[in-house]
């Protein structure tokens, strides 16, 4: 019989708290992981639903934003239950400071902001939520790095596969809202179907659900990596046959923006899985005529030649980013001034142009988060042909946010490629193809990153891929 003044044993409880918080504590891995699968899928539609909100039926730009803040910090909250439940770890985890310090980083240069603009309230709420229809301010980058975190928690294979076929679905359905904007006459979300920077009407350039043609083209790399990958490698032969037509799809669209990015990045796609192609062991499968890896690599390779060859016949293969660019920053967003219709410069050497000063003045800290237009027309020498991004990342990163922030987010490109490296040479003869589609999706988006810009409409995918690299798999039941 027990003593009458036996204390009754307390359950575990977070910071001494009720035992209502035992619901974290006690949440089983399995529900965990479903959170954590539910909240990553989202990251992928909701930029979806935004955008179609905003552009096709004129919604306020604000719910770009909207949509990432809920999608990036919903993940940190569930990131850090993850962390009490030890998925991850600061001491096991080194990539954890890195993000840490990217993200301490990017608050002082925004608190920098804030000391230099005194009463400028329109220059601190923009380094806080962005410029006007870009939105890449400090929330949004605590949001990437919100659902990076999240991602780095996955341990189901299973996971991996659904957000891989989720991201190709959503490609699929942007890539049909590309056919019906590039339809002439139609006229359907015609934000592009006129060029005023080069007094052309009726281009059509298409840009999905999409900023603009050119962040197109970059959502265009990732989707067609997944994609082709996916016809290259996967078993099930309906399967494999339905990502086929998606990245011949994907393919065809990229011809549609008149914009080099896409070209580029889904270029660096196909050279990719060629290297991979002729530098493995070909994968052999049961069902279907192509019988090998090769042969299904050799079969998209001519469908590509062929979608090529009947654009250059019919169409033609236009490069328009720099009139592009400043047609979506001033006449669509009213953000600079026109550029100079007898400047000859490239796009690029305009972005770089108007980058360094800033990389020299504000070395440490840049700017501020998204403040390059701002900058810009607050500077007369600056405001002629002045844009609102450097068209490449990393000196964009250095310009807004300081050298130390952009070395540190090349550091974390490397450790991304290198650890997706690992992962796809362990996977490549194993039987699944969602490492490789990683790999490959990472490289080619850094390659593009030369040429093309954050968006956050496109972003978070990018941050989603670079933190499935850091997971700890437990469950290899990807088919279960």
């Amino acid at each position: 019989m027990d003593a009458p003044n036996q204390t009754k044993k307390q359950p575990k409880t977070i910071f001494g708290t009720t035992s209502k918080s035992n619901f974290i504590l006690n949440m089983k891995q399995e529900t965990l992981q479903n959170w954590i699968a539910a909240l990553l899928a989202a990251c992928v539609i909701v930029p979806q639903i935004t955008g179609f909100l905003v552009y096709g039926v004129n919604a306020s730009p604000a719910f770009m934003s909207a949509g990432l803040y809920f999608t990036g910090f919903s993940c940190i909250l569930f990131f850090l239950i993850a962390m009490i439940k030890g998925s991850l770890s600061f001491k096991k985890d080194r990539i954890l400071w890195l993000i840490v310090f990217m993200a301490v980083w990017a608050f002082a240069s925004y608190y920098g902001v804030v000391l230099r603009a005194g009463d400028q309230s329109e220059i601190v709420n923009t380094a806080l939520a962005g410029e006007i229809g870009r939105y890449e301010g400090l929330l949004s980058l605590l949001g990437y790095f919100g659902i990076f975190c999240l991602a780095a928690c996955v341990t189901r294979e299973k996971t991996i596969r659904v957000i891989t076929d989720i991201i190709i679905a959503a490609g699929v359905v942007q890539s049909l809202f590309a056919i019906f904007q590039h339809i002439p006459k139609l006229r359907f979300m015609p934000n592009f179907a006129d060029l005023p920077t080069l007094a052309l009407k009726d281009v059509m350039l298409s840009q999905g659900l999409s900023e603009n043609p050119i962040v197109f083209g970059t959502f265009l790399t990732i989707v067609f990596a997944a994609a082709l990958t996916g016809a290259v490698y996967e078993k099930n032969i309906l399967r494999a046959r339905i990502y086929g037509i998606a990245s011949m799809l994907f393919w065809l669209v990229g011809f549609f923006t008149s914009s080099i990015v896409p070209i580029i990045g889904m270029s660096a796609v196909f050279i990719i899985v060629s290297i991979i192609i002729f530098a493995s062991k070909p994968a052999k499968f049961e069902n279907g005529l192509l019988k090998t890896s090769v042969y299904r690599y050799a079969a998209a390779a001519v469908g590509m030649a062929v979608i090529f060859a009947l654009i250059w016949i019919f169409q033609g293969i236009y490069i328009r980013d720099k009139a592009i660019a400043y047609y979506d920053a001033f006449f669509r967003l009213f953000i600079v001034t026109n550029y100079s219709y007898v400047n000859e410069q490239s796009l690029y050497g305009i972005g770089l142009e108007k980058s360094l000063p800033f990389i020299k003045e504000h070395t440490l800290l840049g700017i501020g988060p998204d403040l390059i237009a701002k900058y810009q027309m607050l500077n007369e020498d600056l405001s002629l042909c002045s844009i609102d991004r450097s068209y490449n990342e990393i000196v964009y990163v250095a310009a807004t946010r300081g050298i130390p922030a952009a070395a540190a987010f090349v550091v974390f490109l490397a450790a991304s490629l290198k650890s997706s490296f690992g992962k796809f040479k362990a996977s490549i003869n194993g039987g699944e193809w969602f490492d490789t589609a990683v790999f490959v999706a990472i490289a080619a988006y850094i390659i593009q990153s030369f040429f093309s810009f954050s968006s956050i409409l496109c972003a978070p995918i990018f941050w989603m891929l670079c933190g499935f690299v850091f997971r700890k798999i437990t469950d290899k039941g990807a088919n279960s």
